[in-house]
């Protein structure tokens, strides 16, 4: 196998979370930056670049996401937050936590900045913000 389809395994397998956690990783190998290997692949694999507030979704719901920024590529959730029956918000949340255990990287729904989503790829939470499983 050449190197390059070495790379674009790895990468397949980050995207798809197969044998590597979805996380934050590196997108500088060998001084190339693969940002835009990453995104071809996303895009390969069914993700759409949107915005959070272009994302169609309902409360209850999420879907996986991944921010491309500064040669890194985040994985995370877009979701409502529900704070009360009236208080909610849409956001992309980063997988990666800060030291108070809140999200490392949010992106409110009124930003421009582009992430990668995957619609078919919606899951059910519960309203403290577990999964629900099918």
């Amino acid at each position: 196998m050449k190197s390059d389809d070495k790379i674009v395994a790895a990468i397949d397998e980050i995207i798809s979370g197969k044998n590597v956690k979805r996380y934050v990783h590196d997108l500088l190998f060998e001084g190339k930056d693969l940002t835009d290997v990453f995104a071809v692949r996303l895009v390969k694999a069914g993700f759409v670049e949107t915005t959070v507030g272009e994302v169609q979704i309902g409360f209850e719901e999420r879907v996986p996401a991944f921010l491309l920024r500064s040669s890194k590529a985040y994985f995370g959730w877009v979701f409502v937050e529900r704070f009360t029956e009236k208080r909610s918000r849409k956001l992309f949340g980063s997988e990666a936590r800060n030291r108070k255990g809140d999200w490392a990287i949010q992106i409110p729904f009124n930003s421009s900045e582009k992430i990668f989503v995957s619609s078919a790829d919606k899951v059910g939470m519960e309203a403290d913000g577990s999964f629900v499983l099918e």
